[in-house]
């Protein structure tokens, strides 16, 4: 284990090279010759407390990563040691045992609510489930978190579609609190929404944090709101990890090139001002026929011949902070 999957501090989870793999059919009688990546040797981790936040363009691997830490996809190989445990290892009713410690928030709050329940139900019905709680408790648990998250009490006998967007996504965010998790993956929680109500959403998911203590992954596509919630940031590109940093390293001086291009784009922000607009040439390589080397290198204008020959490791090139570059940190 090195020091990019072990920061100092209390871990709480761990990934550690994961991958995850989807088979292509088309060779002879639709038999699979070929692999789309989406996940390829993903390592990090995040202490108690932390909110590590993971950034990247759409297909990059973000929610597939997701999805496959809380074991909805299938891995390839890796380990999620979760408090010293091997989740995708773990028997079923030991992943029911470890599920409550384990929540996730989705990016569409409609399509992660059934809309035949209504809303008591749907908080309830991991504690129904787990079946640790009796009736009565599991109804003030449940009056409980509606209140923590901003639901009034006569919220809860409604039905998912007779909310906004917003008032949704405190329901999936009471959903996931009510079993006290240690641990709350969010992906992209807030990309539906208003920015009014990103703001609402990101200052509930904060104070929430600080009040229980607790643990985030939190995935967005939106740079600004990476910064906002995260306190280290890593960047995905192609289904790897290929820069790890503190929130304020990263968007202050990233070393490497693809991170680059991402803040000169920001809009009205203090990283754009002064920063030349990076203009991305090349084409996006496929997936089932990526290039030699760097998988940046097709639209990197720093790329080399040794870019085509190796593919650089992600490496630890100051104090903390960490790029999938042979060239990173060069001026």
């Amino acid at each position: 284990m090195d020091e990019a999957t072990a920061p100092p501090g209390d871990v709480l989870i761990e990934v550690r090279n994961l991958k995850t793999h989807f088979p292509v059919p088309g060779g002879w009688l639709g038999q699979a010759r070929r692999a789309v990546k989406a996940v390829d040797g993903v390592s990090f981790a995040i202490r108690r407390g932390e909110t590590f936040g993971l950034v990247g363009e759409s297909g990059s691997g973000k929610t597939t990563l997701a999805r496959t830490i809380m074991r909805l996809e299938r891995h390839h190989a890796g380990q999620v040691v979760f408090e010293g445990e091997d989740v995708l290892a773990a028997s079923p009713s030991r992943m029911k045992a470890l599920r409550p410690h384990m929540q996730m928030v989705f990016q569409d709050p409609m399509g992660s609510l059934d809309p035949r329940m209504r809303v008591f139900d749907l908080i309830a019905e991991g504690l129904v489930i787990q079946g640790a709680l009796g009736r009565a408790d599991i109804r003030g648990r449940v009056e409980q978190v509606a209140g923590i998250v901003g639901l009034r009490r006569e919220h809860l006998a409604r039905y998912p579609h007779e909310f906004s967007g917003g008032q949704r996504q405190r329901i999936g965010i009471a959903r996931a609190l009510a079993l006290r998790p240690k641990f709350v993956l969010a992906d992209e929680p807030v990309s539906a929404l208003d920015v009014s109500v990103q703001a609402q959403v990101l200052n509930l998911l904060s104070d929430l944090q600080r009040e229980f203590g607790l643990t985030f992954l939190f995935i967005a596509h939106d740079l600004a709101v990476i910064e906002y919630i995260s306190d280290r940031v890593g960047v995905m590109y192609f289904g790897r990890l290929v820069e790890v940093a503190s929130a304020g390293d990263l968007y202050a001086d990233p070393l490497m090139p693809y991170t680059q291009a991402l803040l000169s784009a920001m809009p009205g922000t203090r990283h754009a001002a002064g920063r030349q607009r990076i203009v991305l040439g090349g084409e996006v390589p496929s997936p089932l026929d990526p290039p030699s080397g760097c998988p940046f290198r097709t639209r990197c204008w720093m790329a080399q011949g040794v870019c085509a020959e190796q593919d650089p490791p992600l490496r630890q090139v100051r104090p903390g902070h960490w790029a999938a570059c042979h060239f990173a940190g060069a001026r």
